[in-house]
């Protein structure tokens, strides 16, 4: 049997350690939910992720800083903002699994993306994938039904959000090295959120501010690890474990909380991820989330 050891340091461990993170943070961010609301809880992520980043970035001086692109560092970080908020709001309010499930579900949006707005053409098992793909959505929420929650439906939000900001990185990977894109998202995404504290502000206790440092430490180690195992790799032996963070969460909430997925919600899992690897196997992604990005 071949064992591949450059995969393994550069590709499964990265990636394996990157999604334990991500379930880390989700346990996090459900732990201090019970204390601050959403919007509170993504404004210190953000700013202390900034203090994180500050001293890896400020170092390296203006010309590393200045960017032609700033318009879309603008956008890009108004757009994870949203993200986060719906992600965390989710977190508060369903099941770990199931929230986490609805975030990673980009790849079937990225997919609707590419063919309505970027009037891109996929293959019909491209689109059935798709279809597939929201089909497990539909028994995750449960519409119609009394099971079905506006909680659940922001949490799909997210997904939606995550897809859209991941095709903005993309097209500004030619230009923009992955710090400095970390960088002006940390930048945005805690001047917007700041705004929004003078609404929602809540004095944290100190348990509360070490459970966001740990959450954001979580964060940034996640995708710098995330990113380190996308650009020394093929995307499709990365993607996937994307949903070893659910299967962690799942596990977390379990343990934490008794939090069991029902029947419905197994089986929308197990849609969503099928068709989530399917696309990302077939490559029928938007052409600037195909472009590798600057090492």
């Amino acid at each position: 049997m071949h064992f591949d050891k450059r995969y393994l340091i550069h590709g499964f461990l990265p990636a394996f350690f990157s999604a334990f993170c991500f379930a880390i943070m989700a346990v996090c961010i459900k732990i201090a939910s019970s204390e601050l609301p959403a919007v509170q809880l993504v404004f210190l992520r953000s700013i202390i992720g900034l203090l994180i980043i500050l001293p890896i970035v400020l170092p390296r001086g203006i010309k590393f800083i200045k960017t032609p692109v700033i318009h879309l560092h603008m956008i890009r970080g108004f757009v994870s903002l949203c993200a986060m908020t719906c992600f965390f709001y989710a977190i508060s309010h369903v099941g770990l699994s199931e929230s986490t499930l609805l975030n990673a579900s980009s790849p079937l949006f990225i997919g609707f993306l590419a063919m309505s707005v970027l009037k891109e053409k996929i293959t019909t098992r491209s689109a059935l994938a798709l279809i597939v793909g929201f089909i497990g959505v539909c028994f995750i929420l449960k519409p119609g039904t009394t099971l079905f929650t506006f909680a659940a439906l922001i949490g799909l939000c997210s997904g939606l959000f995550i897809a859209c900001a991941k095709i903005l990185v993309r097209y500004m990977a030619n230009t923009e090295p992955v710090m400095r894109t970390v960088f002006y998202f940390s930048i945005f995404s805690s001047i917007y959120s700041s705004i929004l504290m003078i609404w929602f502000w809540q004095t944290p206790t100190m348990f509360d501010v070490s459970i966001m440092v740990l959450a954001a430490i979580c964060a940034t180690g996640g995708q710098t690890l995330l990113t380190y195992s996308f650009t020394h790799n093929e995307a499709v032996t990365v993607a996937p474990f994307t949903y070893v963070t659910v299967m962690m969460a799942t596990l977390f909430g379990w343990i934490g909380w008794n939090e069991l997925p029902d029947i419905g919600s197994s089986i929308g899992a197990i849609l969503i991820i099928g068709s989530c690897l399917s696309l990302t196997i077939q490559g029928k992604l938007p052409n600037p989330w195909k472009q590798k990005p600057p090492v």
